[in-house]
């Protein structure tokens, strides 16, 4: 009894020393969901909303967006997109999309998440979804991340003619604008504070070669370690025939030109993706450190123009 007693006594010390103990980091979330603080996003005088989902429903707009079924992903990622309701749904005014692991592994195949999108006729183009393609304007969302390592959460589009999801044109051809992307191994904290934005594309004439050139947008890290999952912030990009602009909570941190010949990709009709990675080139591998069940809580996505 006395013993136990002292191990007891022991534990609440290393608790009281150090906070949440190491051995249990992976079994208590560190964030709480959804967060409070207020909405005060202005998308500023001269733009007029065009388009949002504001997810007040009961239910996610399958009209509009597609739980894309995806159990082999790209970039050696370790979840499946089995496209089950319970991966992304609606409640209480957020999309929420949830990223878990299966079992007691860590192993490729092991985690379940979403990969939600706005392709017109769903996830292979066939179907009657009506969708939402932007081209132009400010596409904007509202989004409080997951986090942990080995958690790779993106805001991002596709062209809308990607082979993928039954275009004509393969990746990366078609384009790929990345709104927001986080995660990354190169990152302090493994990028759990940093927000990247980036454009892929084939540069070659004539979209020959089907080679990716990677053009990094830019990054913006927080202050004082913070984490982007603490709060609400806005994503959003500027996108117009000369360039594109991102931007987090209003504030520019990234500028590429697309007024080249070679980047004609931008100026063409893209769909909008929210997804969860778990695992993959970008970031590191999870473990017993990484707290599952994973959230993105999706507040509004909004389309505005001039």
């Amino acid at each position: 009894m006395f013993r136990n007693m002292m191990i007891l006594l022991a534990l609440l010390s290393l608790v009281s020393c150090t906070g949440t103990p190491e051995s249990s980091r992976g079994t208590k979330s560190l964030v709480s969901y959804p967060a409070e603080n207020p909405d005060e996003y202005n998308a500023g005088d001269d733009w007029t909303l065009v388009w949002s989902d504001e997810f007040d429903g009961d239910a996610l707009d399958e009209d509009v967006w597609t739980r894309q079924v995806m159990l082999h992903p790209y970039n050696d990622e370790w979840q499946q997109y089995t496209g089950a309701e319970e991966t992304a749904y609606v409640e209480e005014g957020y999309m929420i999309i949830t990223a878990d692991r299966k079992g007691k592994s860590y192993n490729m195949g092991d985690f379940t998440s979403a990969r939600v999108i706005s392709n017109p006729g769903g996830d292979d183009g066939t179907k009657g979804n009506e969708g939402k393609t932007f081209l132009y304007g400010k596409i904007a969302a509202r989004i409080q991340l997951p986090y942990g390592e080995g958690i790779w959460p993106a805001f991002w589009m596709l062209g809308d003619n990607i082979s993928e999801t039954g275009g004509d044109t393969p990746w990366p051809v078609a384009g790929e604008i990345d709104i927001l992307e986080a995660g990354s191994k190169y990152e302090p904290e493994y990028g759990q504070g940093t927000v990247s934005g980036a454009l892929h594309h084939d540069p070659s004439p004539g979209n020959k070669k089907k080679v990716n050139q990677f053009i990094v947008a830019g990054k913006r890290t927080l202050p004082e370690k913070e984490l982007l999952a603490e709060k609400f912030h806005v994503y959003e990009i500027e996108w117009n025939e000369e360039e594109i602009i991102w931007r987090l909570d209003g504030k520019d941190f990234g500028r590429v030109s697309i007024s080249e010949e070679t980047r004609d990709e931008f100026h063409k009709e893209f769909y909008a993706i929210f997804n969860i990675a778990v695992g993959g080139h970008f970031t590191v591998q999870p473990g017993p450190q990484t707290y599952f069940p994973q959230h993105m809580y999706v507040d509004w996505i909004r389309h505005y123009t001039r």
